[in-house]
């Protein structure tokens, strides 16, 4: 089965550095990012583990340090799934997120990609329920 996402990238620029433990240290530059994962432009060099020490300096500054596994290589992009992150960097994280939802790009990204059609499946295969109903009773 493909692996299917259950959390929207949003786009991020910035270096990532990506280190397996063993002294390999291959630096790319972001592409995209979520609290279950993040892609990458394709590195120069190959990457031969599954699990690695991640650190991804933004454009604005922010450090954000993960551990993430290998999940897929297309033609354009390296995408992992993130495997361990504490509160502070998962915050860091979901600050870039509220701050995309702000802008015209997000409006157009739901549209793109159909959003608001698409059925979201949680690590276990089962189906999440989304909606953008608010509640009336508040």
């Amino acid at each position: 089965m493909a692996h299917k996402r259950v959390d929207v990238r949003v786009p991020i620029s910035g270096e990532v550095i990506l280190s397996d433990g063993n002294g390999l240290r291959v630096a790319t530059s972001a592409k995209d990012i979520s609290p279950g994962g993040f892609g990458v432009e394709n590195p120069s060099t190959p990457l031969d583990q599954s699990h690695y020490q991640v650190k991804i300096t933004t454009e604005t500054g922010s450090l954000i340090q993960l551990t993430a596994t290998f999940i897929h290589k297309s033609t354009q992009s390296t995408g992992f799934k993130t495997s361990e992150i504490d509160t502070k960097n998962l915050q860091i994280i979901t600050d870039l997120i509220a701050e995309f939802q702000t802008t015209e790009e997000f409006i157009k990204q739901i549209d793109q990609h159909d959003l608001l059609e698409q059925n979201f499946i949680d690590d276990d295969g089962n189906e999440i329920s989304v909606t953008f109903d608010r509640d009336t009773e508040e």
